[in-house]
């Protein structure tokens, strides 16, 4: 007889082993519940946050479209492109961090273009709106990748603690009671050989 590629033999020792390997696996099996809670968890919060930044970035993308219709009415395009031109790059950096042994990617903005003091006050609050929208497209677009690769990853471990609480470990523990059941018959056969065995040599004195 064999399980997952193990040979079971119906020997005390083996048992003793068997049973070690089932208390292995129901410690993984633990962690990986605790992950799984852990994961969905983190995936709910992403989620409720994802939703209130959308909003926010779909408020602000409105405001500024509004802003800067009346603005490029006023100065013209003219002097919007020279506006454009003169902005100067965005630095932005993608670090990996680990959310229960998952890495995921942060993106922090190192440098955005100074608009104080560089654009005219029609056009410098809509700038400074602009470099807030950016952020925040920053943050939505980082939380649906963290949601994606969780996800996938709370896929993945979901299916494998299913497999273990309703597959894996009632078969071995099944097992393990058969050969506990078959080691305990012929221990009690042997018992009873022996006693028989004993009450012959006993009688014929």
């Amino acid at each position: 007889m064999s399980i997952a590629g193990i040979r079971v033999m119906p020997t005390r020792g083996f048992l003793i082993e068997f049973k070690r390997r089932i208390k292995a696996i129901e410690e993984g099996y633990k962690l990986l519940e605790m992950k799984r809670d852990e994961l969905t968890n983190k995936l709910r919060n992403y989620l409720d946050t994802l939703k209130s930044a959308r909003k926010h970035v779909i408020e602000t993308t409105k405001k500024i479209l509004t802003d800067f219709a009346k603005i490029y009415g006023l100065v013209g395009p003219d002097t919007i492109d020279s506006i454009a031109a003169s902005v100067g790059e965005i630095d932005i950096s993608i670090v990996p961090v680990s959310i229960m042994g998952i890495s995921v990617p942060e993106v922090k903005i190192d440098k955005l273009p100074d608009a104080r003091n560089k654009f005219p006050p029609l056009v410098r609050e809509i700038a400074l709106t602009l470099y807030e929208l950016f952020e925040d497209l920053i943050k939505v677009t980082t939380l649906e990748t963290k949601i994606e690769i969780i996800s996938y990853d709370l896929e993945r471990t979901n299916r494998i603690v299913n497999a273990l609480e309703k597959i894996v470990l009632p078969e071995m523990k099944e097992i393990a009671k058969m050969i506990e059941d078959s080691l305990d018959e012929d221990e009690l056969e042997e018992f009873t050989r022996l006693k028989i065995v004993r009450d012959k040599i006993v009688g014929g004195r």
